[in-house]
């Protein structure tokens, strides 16, 4: 027997066999993407931002359609790589996650600048004058996304006392660094600062594992797509 929620070709000519009967319309799946960083100096094994892509290639986020790549940490390739990934996708939110040293911290970043990247990338390279490659006309670019907010609520959702995963906190940032970091995030609030944030995770000890922290990441984009 065929139920009432028939979708495609079937489902329309049933209804129209039965004018009175209603279709319900399927919602459509937030797209987000995410990127993480390859190696780099301090990292050169493994980039815990690149394991938690890894992390979330194996089981998602339950209701959103993630698109998920890893990003060499060279400027010319960010340059190129981070409007292509806004052009191709027409994302609802773009993440990017790169490695920071403080243990056990999560960093939500609020904001990003034009200028000042003076340290040589995996290349041994700098951006033409030391600038991002858009036209943007401000030297700070901050996102919409209210990180004071979002602290409060990711602490609240993932039950973060200060005990449970070794300590692990989220705090709010608002200097992103003078490196691929804060490069990227600034061409990304340059595409849209309302869809934008850049979030630092630390490397893994303890019970701060990548399972751990990934999960905060879940949570994070659970709260910024359905609680803002």
């Amino acid at each position: 027997m065929m139920g009432m929620n028939v979708t495609g070709e079937l489902g329309d000519m049933l209804t129209m066999c039965n004018p009175g009967m209603e279709t319900v319309p399927i919602p459509m799946k937030k797209k987000v993407v995410v990127t993480g960083f390859g190696p780099f100096r301090g990292f050169e094994e493994e980039n815990p931002s690149s394991i938690i892509i890894d992390e979330l290639t194996k089981n998602g986020i339950s209701g959103v359609d993630l698109e998920l790549h890893k990003i060499t940490v060279a400027y010319e390739d960010v340059s190129k790589k981070v409007p292509e990934l806004w052009n191709e996708h027409k994302p609802d939110l773009v993440i990017h996650l790169g490695a920071h040293p403080v243990e056990k911290t999560i960093k939500f970043e609020q904001q990003a600048f034009s200028n000042g990247y003076c340290s040589n990338d995996v290349n041994g390279c700098t951006p033409a004058d030391n600038k991002t490659s858009c036209s943007s006309e401000h030297e700070t670019l901050v996102s919409c996304i209210n990180c004071d907010f979002l602290v409060t609520k990711v602490t609240e959702k993932c039950a973060l006392d200060g005990q449970k995963y070794s300590g692990l906190c989220v705090k709010k940032s608002e200097d992103p660094g003078r490196y691929l970091c804060g490069f990227s995030y600034f061409l990304s609030l340059h595409e849209d600062c309302s869809k934008s944030l850049f979030i630092h995770v630390p490397a893994f000890k303890e019970e701060c594992t990548k399972e751990a922290v990934t999960e905060v990441i879940r949570e994070t984009i659970n709260t910024i797509l359905f609680a803002f």
